[in-house]
């Protein structure tokens, strides 16, 4: 079964059970519970991602959060794929928080199965901490719905490994750092059309990554905000601008009902930041 498949049918299932026509309130109120059909499809989603790449991202089917950056510089593409990793653990984070349980176990899986052999090679090479083993043992904590502060703990270790391996590939360059915005932007954007059937939002999955990348981006920008600035006030202006209306279309990790922007909104601001990227060079 094709990854995307398989990705849907998982969300279609986690979106079934939160109970498509509950508001946003009384879904973020709920325990978690035992959510078998996500569960079976999380196995499947495991099974069929089991070919991806190794270092080089060559299998076939690699990573799909990596397609934006299978062109761009390796230093660019080693930031975006560790920043979109980021964005995997926090809205993880958010779920575990909420106790929303199973509904946080596919965050934290990506990461390993999706992300990390396409940063393994370039963290090697430039001499960057290797941080597998800990992800594998972050996985585990969840898998085993093990208590929120042991999750939590683990996950601000593995998170200050993967925000060392950024500062140690980011040139802190206004250029650079817009090299790699539209790509995790990009990735945010298709995964959250991919969250859409027929007009409606049916993917959970799909969804809460997008919010995830776009937690991240948003993030990275601020850390660069004095150099953006300083290259080009209104440009960052518009910039900041963007990224503040295109956080609005994911306001809470559980997705409103109804949703607050349609795929193409989203897309539309996007596109909006990429045409920006010439105002850095």
């Amino acid at each position: 079964m094709h990854k995307k498949t398989l990705k849907l049918w998982m969300g279609i299932g986690t979106f079934a059970l939160l109970g498509a026509g509950a508001d946003a309130a009384e879904l973020h109120g709920k325990g978690h519970a035992d959510h078998a059909p996500l569960q079976v499809a999380q196995a499947a989603h495991q099974h069929g991602a089991g070919g991806e790449g190794g270092e080089g991202g060559e299998g076939g089917e690699g990573g799909h959060e990596a397609d934006a950056f299978a062109e761009a510089p390796a230093g660019e593409a080693l930031v975006g794929r560790l920043l979109m990793l980021k964005g995997h653990l926090t809205v993880g984070k958010e779920l575990y928080a909420a106790g929303r349980l199973d509904d946080a176990a596919p965050h934290y899986l990506h990461p390993a199965e999706e992300i990390y052999g396409l940063v393994e090679g370039e963290l090697k090479k430039r001499k960057l901490n290797q941080f597998d083993k800990d992800l594998k043992a972050l996985a585990d904590l969840v898998k085993a719905k093990k208590p929120a502060a042991d999750v939590f703990a683990k996950q601000d270790a593995v998170m200050a490994k993967v925000d060392k391996a950024i500062e140690g590939a980011d040139k802190k360059a206004p250029a650079f750092t817009m090299g790699v915005l539209p790509g995790v932007l990009a990735t945010a954007a298709d995964e959250y059309k991919e969250a859409f059937a027929e007009g409606k939002l049916v993917n959970v999955v799909e969804y809460q990554d997008a919010r995830g990348f776009v937690i991240a981006a948003r993030g990275y920008v601020s850390s660069h905000a004095k150099e953006l600035g300083a290259k080009d006030k209104e440009a960052y202006g518009k910039l900041a601008s963007d990224l503040d209306a295109l956080a609005k279309a994911f306001p809470t990790a559980v997705p409103p009902q109804p949703v607050v922007m349609d795929a193409g909104a989203v897309q539309a601001l996007v596109s909006k930041v990429e045409l920006l990227k010439g105002s850095f060079k």
